[in-house]
């Protein structure tokens, strides 16, 4: 019996710097410590090539007034894993 194995993808990250001006402080804690299971969610479902990069910028994202920590997190999560698979440096 013949069993595909899937490679493991790893993404490392030494450094992530997010301003979270206007947003509030426990809101943003909240939101970076729920960004790695978001960011683990954002680049499982699609298995797609993660283009080495020294340096990847995310851009920015427009908020509500008051964003939920979870979809303040999904958010960033998103834009970092959409850069990284276009591979920007």
């Amino acid at each position: 019996m013949k069993t595909d194995i899937v490679p493991r993808r790893r993404l490392r990250i030494d450094r992530l710097e997010l301003d979270l001006r206007g947003i509030a402080p426990a809101t943003a804690e909240a939101a970076a410590r729920a960004l790695g299971p978001a960011l683990a969610d954002a680049l499982a479902p699609h298995h797609a090539h993660i283009a080495p990069a020294d340096r990847i910028d995310a851009g920015r994202i427009a908020s509500p007034a008051s964003p939920g920590a979870d979809d303040l997190a999904a958010s960033i999560a998103r834009r970092i894993a959409g850069a990284a698979r276009r591979g920007q440096s």
